[in-house]
């Protein structure tokens, strides 16, 4: 990868001149699953004072209405955001639709096997699969949970392997390997789709960096591509869905998932380090998603 000087940008504001269009990851740039991050709501009124149309989007296996009414509950007035779209909405829609991609050569009566908290995904038992405990039954895996360790997961890997010898498809409705919170980075549901596939299993996700996506969400914003930016904290989904999308990036750094390798207010030769370790770069990147004070 060719290193390229690296633009940084005092606030998302500085965007507002040339994008009307803003998809703004949710987890690490918005809040930390419990409260927003200071200068989120003042930036969020900034740009609607510009006309900005906002897009919340986000690897939540939770739909993107439920996700909207929580941002409400934390302090972000309705007023101030036009989408929540989420990859539970468009994993849900696969799954409504029986993508031919993931259901071709399954039985009518699909048999189910759910990884996961089923209290999380209530809308997945309106689709009217049956569903099973047992791996031996399973004609398809969704995943919308985790596990809580690497031993954990290595022993979910050993119990999915006669499915992924066999050719079950496992579809994840989050992509996202980890999360970060105020404890740290934990393991994610895209973890579990990431050992399924190393073990041949096909694999199945809608979400960032996944096209899916970001075609309903530019849908709902209704414009052109050279109009919208992304910005969002984690390379592997946010910048590199941007860019499969042919959107403008950018990353946020200190309240994200890089922030724990980087350090805060990381120097030029750090960032070009990750960058080129990942194979992937942002446009710009921003400290947090706020104004200057």
């Amino acid at each position: 990868m060719t290193t390229h000087s690296i633009t940084r940008l005092t606030g998302p504001l500085e965007l507002g001149a040339r994008f009307d269009g803003f998809l703004v990851d949710l987890w690490g740039v918005v809040h930390d699953g419990e409260q927003l991050f200071p200068g989120v709501v003042d930036a969020l009124g900034a740009l609607a004072d510009r006309g900005a149309k906002l897009c919340f989007l986000s690897n939540s296996s939770r739909l993107g209405a439920l996700l909207a009414d929580h941002l409400v509950a934390l302090g972000i007035p309705r007023t101030l955001f036009t989408e929540v779209v989420s990859s539970g909405d468009v994993t849900r829609r696969a799954l409504i639709e029986r993508d031919p991609a993931v259901f071709r050569g399954l039985p009518e009566d699909v048999r189910v096997l759910h990884i996961g908290n089923p209290a999380y995904v209530p809308w997945l038992f309106e689709l009217g699969f049956t569903f099973v405990d047992s791996f031996d039954l399973a004609d398809l895996v969704v995943a919308t949970g985790t596990v809580a360790d690497e031993g954990s997961l290595l022993e979910l890997r050993d119990r999915l392997a006669p499915l992924a010898a066999r050719g079950t498809p496992l579809v994840c409705t989050n992509p996202d390997r980890v999360v970060i919170s105020k404890t740290g980075l934990h393991i994610a549901p895209g973890a579990v789709a990431q050992v399924y596939e190393t073990i041949g299993g096909p694999t199945f996700l809608y979400g960032k960096p996944h096209p899916p996506i970001y075609l309903e969400a530019m849908k709902r914003l209704g414009l052109p591509a050279a109009r919208v930016v992304a910005i969002g904290d984690m390379l592997e989904t946010d910048v590199l869905g941007a860019r499969r999308a042919s959107l403008h990036a950018v990353l946020v750094l200190d309240s994200g998932v890089h922030a724990l390798e980087l350090g805060l207010a990381p120097d030029d030769a750090r960032l070009q380090a990750l960058f080129l370790r990942a194979g992937i770069r942002p446009d710009a990147v921003l400290a947090r998603f706020a104004e200057p004070v």
